[in-house]
């Protein structure tokens, strides 16, 4: 029988338990949970003395070594700077990461620290607040940062022709919205062309500052993790992800929060607060683009252009009432 080629496999729990604890030396009767599953693979392991760890499994197709290796410094530049982020561990060789030699090729694996706390999806006025604090201390951290090895790549310019690269093919037939993303282009490119470009602070974002990659501690200590798609671009960028994600639930003054704790940090330009709504459409049209990108019908189930056509108009419908 011939051995069929694969793109993505399920590692086997367990056999990955087995792993962790000989690379690791944690305790024999540790335990492991599949928690989710999305551009990588991620599972809470437990010792037996209450310890927990986050275990990642980058996906074949997703990340390169190269990107990971940039994000392993990135966090302990962090860490060491005095801003809480779950940190790679190294293991008994003292290295940060494994390499799994799965059906489809090399994953690599790394070890995080246990981000302590819970998600909290709905942030009140203090817990906003809290949020732009940290936020501004982290980019004050990655301020004036550059790595070439970054996930992400945030350039205006370039996020805007991938877009249109990647899905004038998918929208052939909805004019309508290929037009639109036509316009949305000459509109930035418009307004960008306008500005001083020292108005706005370089350096390394996040790139998604939202309720599932943060943890509030009972005290309201917050520990950021999940740094998949840390990237090189304007700072402001995160804000503008942070109001762009979940927006329907966000008040005007839950936002004027984070931005006031945030300044108590960084104090934003006008051009940048002028800009932000720009920077949460860029992370709209980021998130529909790389969702195409990867579910192309290749590696992940194919998006129906149907589906990305509503998901235009949806953008329009922001850009337009936040810009007018």
């Amino acid at each position: 029988m011939i051995q069929f080629p694969v793109n993505y496999s399920s590692l086997d729990t367990k056999a990955l338990l087995l792993l962790v604890i000989k690379e690791y030396d944690l305790n024999s009767e540790s335990s492991i949970a599949f928690i989710k599953r999305g551009f990588n693979d991620t599972y809470l392991i437990t010792e037996t003395n209450g310890k927990k760890f986050i275990l990642r499994v980058y996906n074949h197709f997703w990340r390169t070594f190269d990107s990971i290796e940039a994000e392993i410094e990135l966090l302990l530049k962090i860490n060491l700077r005095g801003v809480n982020v779950s940190i790679p561990i190294n293991n008994k060789q003292n290295e940060f990461y494994m390499n799994i030699e799965a059906p489809e090729g090399n994953r690599y694996a790394v070890l995080f620290s246990y981000a302590e706390g819970k998600q909290i999806r709905k942030l009140d006025n203090e817990q906003s607040y809290l949020l732009g604090i940290e936020t501004g201390k982290l980019h004050l951290i990655t301020k004036e940062l550059a790595n070439k090895n970054t996930a992400q790549n945030y350039d205006i310019e370039f996020s805007l022709n991938k877009t249109l690269r990647i899905l004038t093919p998918i929208l052939n037939d909805f004019k309508e919205e290929l037009l639109i993303l036509n316009l949305l282009k000459d509109d930035f490119t418009e307004t960008f062309s306008t500005i001083i470009k020292a108005e706005l602070v370089n350096g390394i974002c996040h790139g998604d500052i939202q309720a599932e990659n943060i943890h509030f501690s009972d005290s309201n200590k917050i520990t950021f993790f999940d740094f998949d798609f840390f990237g090189q671009g304007y700072l402001v960028y995160d804000i503008g992800v942070f109001i762009w994600y979940d927006h329907k639930n966000k008040t005007k003054e839950i936002i004027n929060c984070f931005i006031k704790g945030y300044e108590t940090q960084r104090k934003l330009t006008e051009t940048e607060i002028e800009l932000l709504p720009y920077f949460s459409t860029l992370r709209a049209l980021f998130q529909m683009t790389l969702y195409c990108e990867l579910n192309d019908g290749y590696y992940l189930p194919q998006w129906q252009p149907q589906q990305i056509a509503d998901f235009v108009k949806k953008i329009k419908k922001w850009h337009k009432s936040k810009i007018r």
